[in-house]
C-alpha cells in the first residue's frame, strides 16, 4: 500500500482540531465536535489503528509475529520515552510556578500530584496517574503493545471472535466496570481519587483501536470487497440522516423532541456511549467518499505535513497548553485576555509546525542514504501511526 497522502491530511486536521479543543481561547467550543458527537480524538484513534493493521498484517505474514511485536515494542519504547519527558518538564515547571508565582491553574491542573506527591511521581511513570492531556500517549502505548495479540488472535480465532471479545470489554465500560475495579484499588489503600487514573475509559476505547485494526488486517485481502456496501445509496443517504440528527443534537437545537445531554451514558465521550459510536460511524461512511478525494486532490501539505508526524506534534503540543492555561486561564469577554489567546494561537502554530518540520526532516536524512532501508512497512512510515 502506496503512501496515503488524504489520510495524513485527515490526521493533520484532527490534530489541528484537539490542540484547538485543548487550548483555553474562544476557538475551544467551536473546535469540540463540530460535526456532532464525534471527536477528533475518536477520529485518530480509528485511524491509527487502522493503519496499524495495514503495516503489520503482511508483515506478520511476511516475518512471523515476533518481528511484528519487536516493531511495535520499540515504537511503544519510543513513545513512551516522549511520556516520561512530559511528566518531568510539567511536574518541574508546575512545581516552579506555583511556588514562585502562586498559579491557580496549574495548582488545579495538578492538584492530584500536589495531594499525594509520592504516590503521583511513583504511579506516573507506570501509567497509572494520568494528568489531563496526559492520558492519550498512554492508552496508545497500551494499544500498541497488545496489538500483537490481536493480530494473532484475529489470525487464529477468527476476527468476529476478536471483535465480539471487544464488543463485551466495551460493555463492562457501559456497566462501569471502571468504577468497580477502582472501589478495588481504593479498598487496598491506594490514596489516588477516580479522575487520576485519566479520563480516557481504555474498556471502552479499546473498542474504536480493535475495529481499525480489523479493517486494516483486512485492506489487502478482503476489505474493498466486502465493505463494498458501505458505498450503496441507501446506505450512504441513510449515514448522511444520522449525520444531521446528531449535529443538531450536538449543538442543541430546538427542533428534535427527544432530548440527549452530553453527560447522557448514551453519548459519554470517556466511555465511548453507543450513539457517540453510531454517529461515529455515519461520519465516517459520508467523510470517506467525500473528504478523502478532497484532501487526495486539493493536496494541503500543511496538514500532510502534521498528519505524516502526527506522535511527535501530538505530544509536543501538550506543554503549550499547559503554559497556556497557566499564563491565561479560561477565556473572558472582555480585557487583554484576548490578546494573550491570539499570542498562544499563533504559539501552537509555531510549535506544531517546527516540530512536524523538524521530524520530517530527520526522518529523510535517514532514508536518503540507504535506499535499501526502505522496506515496506516505511512505505507509509511507523513514525505516523
Amino acid at each position: 500500500m502506496a503512501r496515503r497522502n488524504d489520510l495524513d491530511a485527515l490526521r493533520g486536521t484532527f490534530l489541528l482540531l484537539m490542540a484547538a479543543v485543548h487550548l483555553p481561547t474562544a476557538l475551544s467550543p467551536y473546535a469540540n465536535e463540530p460535526f456532532g458527537y464525534a471527536s477528533a480524538a475518536t477520529g485518530f484513534v480509528f485511524l491509527s489503528g487502522f493503519l496499524v493493521g495495514v503495516i503489520y498484517t503482511p508483515l506478520r505474514v511476511q516475518r512471523g509475529l515476533d518481528y511484528v511485536r519487536g516493531r511495535l515494542l520499540h515504537r511503544a519504547r519510543t513513545l513512551y520515552g516522549y511520556h516520561l519527558l512530559l511528566l518531568a518538564l510539567i511536574f518541574s515547571a508546575a512545581v516552579a510556578a506555583v511556588r514562585w508565582f502562586s498559579s491557580a491553574s496549574l495548582y488545579d491542573y495538578l492538584e492530584v500530584f500536589f495531594h499525594h506527591p509520592l504516590w503521583a511521581l511513583a504511579s506516573s511513570p507506570l501509567l497509572i496517574y494520568k494528568p489531563p492531556l496526559l492520558d492519550i500517549l498512554p492508552m496508545y502505548i497500551v494499544f500498541l503493545l497488545v496489538t500483537p495479540a490481536i493480530l494473532s488472535a484475529g489470525e487464529r480465532i477468527g476476527w468476529w471472535a476478536v471483535l465480539s471479545g471487544s464488543v463485551v470489554v466495551w460493555l463492562f465500560a457501559q456497566l462501569h466496570g471502571a468504577r468497580l475495579l477502582y472501589g478495588w484499588v481504593s479498598g487496598a489503600g491506594v490514596p489516588l481519587p477516580l479522575d487520576a487514573f485519566g479520563a480516557f475509559n481504555w474498556f471502552g476505547w479499546q473498542l474504536i483501536w480493535v475495529s481499525g485494526v480489523w479493517i486494516g488486517s483486512g485492506q489487502h485481502r478482503w476489505a474493498s470487497a466486502d465493505l463494498r456496501w458501505t458505498r450503496a445509496p441507501l446506505v450512504l443517504a441513510s449515514a448522511a440522516a444520522i449525520v444531521v440528527v446528531f449535529l443538531i443534537w450536538r449543538h442543541h437545537a430546538a427542533v428534535l423532541s427527544v432530548q440527549v445531554t452530553d453527560r447522557s451514558a448514551l453519548v459519554d465521550k470517556w466511555k465511548l456511549g453507543p450513539l457517540r459510536i453510531l454517529d461515529a460511524v455515519a461520519l465516517g461512511l459520508v467523510l470517506t467518499p467525500t473528504l478523502l478525494p478532497l484532501l487526495r486532490r486539493a493536496r494541503v501539505k500543511v496538514l500532510e505535513l502534521l498528519g505524516r508526524n502526527s506522535l511527535q506534534v501530538f505530544a509536543a503540543h501538550i506543554p503549550v497548553c499547559v503554559l497556556a492555561d497557566a499564563l491565561i486561564g479560561p477565556p473572558r469577554a472582555h480585557g487583554p485576555s484576548a490578546l494573550a489567546q491570539v499570542l498562544i494561537v499563533a504559539l501552537m502554530g509555531v510549535v506544531m509546525f517546527a516540530v512536524a518540520w523538524r521530524a520530517d526532516a530527520v526522518h529523510r536524512s535517514r532514508h536518503s542514504s540507504s535506499p535499501v532501508r526502505l522496506e515496506r512497512e516505511s512505505v507509509i512510515t511507523e513514525r505516523g501511526h
